[in-house]
């Protein structure tokens, strides 16, 4: 092949990934980036120093969240776990004391009310179903001075070790540092995610090539009326067994970290075991456990694991439990 020809080639491939990445800086009306600005507040928690949460997500946390009713911030999940001190910061720097509300474990957000009036106005939900991908949006995270254009470049599902399954994600290029709770904004100015991870592929194919996990918001709205109300998701909650794992290369799932008093541990199941079927059915990914988990039935549901450990296989009975039974109750809930 011609060496100038192979040179062009190579440049084409290595620009594909940063087409992606370089979203086209469509302005957004003045009066929308203003409300933006507003909406986006610091989140700052600290938890008890005996919360199961504390080792893995540490005492002291900070994100941000977006202010979509009067008195209700939303955030990522992970900002809330038995956070005891719940604490808003707005674009001015006023300090606003908040307790946690709601952590929907099933999307992974979070619901702040705030114990004083914020006087910030609201932004409106969007729509993240009909989001189109190549298609434009901003972030803003706390204290940051202006928003980021970003690109949604997939929706390829997202299955994270500690029992956490998103079918369809927003993942965003080009990666931002700023992303825990962050707002992500439609070109309406209209919430459509959450920021909740750097991820190192967006595309899930071993390009490594990486941006931001968004929650989207959708999977709140039917919810968010009885989280508004009560603080809790409606309907039974979802089966959980408290097992941090990884896929191995030679099949099954390597297990990791065993939460303290889980369905897991009560049944017997270690770090080390490697998971091989649940119910009989072979586990392939995360993300087929998970599904598995979720047909057995709801919290209080029996179940059968297939197990290998140190060479032996062995079947392992379960009654799976509800993961908030797990957590301390905050006292301000």
């Amino acid at each position: 092949m011609n060496y100038r020809l192979l040179m062009l080639l190579c440049a084409g491939l290595l620009a594909w990934p940063l087409a992606w990445a370089q979203p086209e800086q469509e302005a957004l009306a003045a009066p929308t980036v203003q409300r933006i600005m507003q909406s986006v507040v610091g989140v700052q928690t600290r938890s008890d120093a005996q919360a199961n949460t504390a080792r893995t997500l540490g005492r002291q946390r900070q994100g941000s969240g977006v202010v979509i009713a009067p008195d209700t911030v939303l955030t990522v999940g992970y900002l809330l776990l038995e956070a005891e001190t719940v604490d808003l910061i707005d674009h001015q720097g006023r300090r606003i004391p908040g307790q946690v509300w709601a952590v929907d474990n099933a999307s992974g957000l979070g619901l702040i009310r705030a114990l004083v009036p914020l006087r910030l106005e609201a932004v409106p939900l969007g729509d993240s179903d009909t989001l189109p991908t190549r298609g434009k949006l901003w972030t803003l995270g706390q204290r940051e001075s202006e928003l980021t254009a970003l690109a949604l470049v997939s929706r390829q599902p997202f299955a994270a070790g500690w029992e956490y399954l998103l079918e369809a994600p927003l993942m965003t290029l080009p990666a931002v540092n700023n992303w825990s709770g962050a707002g992500l904004f439609d070109q309406r100015g209209q919430l459509v995610g959450i920021g909740s991870l750097l991820v190192p592929d967006v595309f899930g194919d071993q390009r490594p090539l990486p941006g931001n996990l968004y929650v989207p918001v959708n999977l709140l709205k039917d919810p968010l009326p009885e989280l508004l109300r009560t603080g809790k998701r409606p309907g039974p909650a979802p089966s959980w067994l408290g097992i941090s794992s990884q896929a191995l290369p030679g099949g099954g799932l390597g297990v990791m970290r065993v939460s303290p008093d889980s369905p897991a541990a009560q049944g017997g199941i270690m770090v080390g075991d490697t998971l091989l079927a649940l119910e009989g059915q072979n586990l392939v990914s995360l993300a087929d456990f998970y599904r598995r988990l979720s047909a057995v039935g709801p919290a209080g549901s029996p179940l059968t694991l297939s197990i290998r450990r140190q060479g032996q296989v062995q079947q392992i009975e379960l009654v799976t439990g509800d993961r908030n039974r797990s957590f301390r109750r905050p006292s301000g809930i």
